[in-house]
């Protein structure tokens, strides 16, 4: 048992679905973020199973069924959170990056309701500041640092799907391929 899984077994009691969903959450995000920042190579069978994490297992888990109205905008947040941070890590603006780091990681908030859902107010005062520190591990500075690291670094993005226009001129490449064979 991973030790993610431990913990949120511990601040989740008794409640397998609501574990399972903030597992679905993560792994779900996890690959977003790969696909964004680049950092990390992807095959398609990662690319397609995050897509059926959030299209299938997610909205059939039943703690997100029964509490969906108030989980759903919380998950809102926190991807429009994350997606800032992206740009305001790019920027290169030192204050923007600082920004970033508070913004990047608001799925610990998620949690934190969950836990409200879970046991009520009591636990999830009990638990809140743990559960933040628990996913929010990096410091600040080891966060900005890596900024510079990352700028010595060539970036290597190897894209997992094409883009529409590598598509389009797939498709145009194989329909004359076709006619031409049929043309012998």
């Amino acid at each position: 048992m991973s030790r993610e899984r431990e913990f949120l077994q511990q601040v989740l009691p008794n409640n397998p679905s609501a574990v399972a969903f903030c597992e679905t959450v993560f792994e779900i995000s996890q690959v977003l973020d790969d696909l964004i920042d680049g950092d990390a190579q992807l095959d398609q069978g990662t690319v397609i199973r995050a897509f059926w994490r959030a299209l299938i297992d997610l909205p059939d888990n039943p703690f997100y069924r029964q509490h969906e109205p108030f989980l759903r905008p919380q998950l809102a947040t926190a991807l429009q959170d994350w997606t800032d941070s992206v740009t305001l890590e790019r920027s290169g603006d030192e204050h923007d990056r600082h920004l970033a780091f508070v913004l990047r990681d608001q799925l610990s908030g998620v949690v934190v309701q969950c836990t409200r859902l879970v046991g009520g107010y009591e636990l999830m005062r009990q638990v809140g500041p743990t559960v933040r520190r628990f996913f929010h591990d990096e410091r600040l500075n080891d966060y900005v640092a890596g900024f510079e690291v990352m700028a010595t670094k060539p970036k290597t993005r190897i894209p997992i799907l094409p883009t529409r226009r590598a598509w389009k001129k797939a498709s145009r490449r194989m329909r004359h391929e076709r006619r031409r064979w049929w043309q012998r």
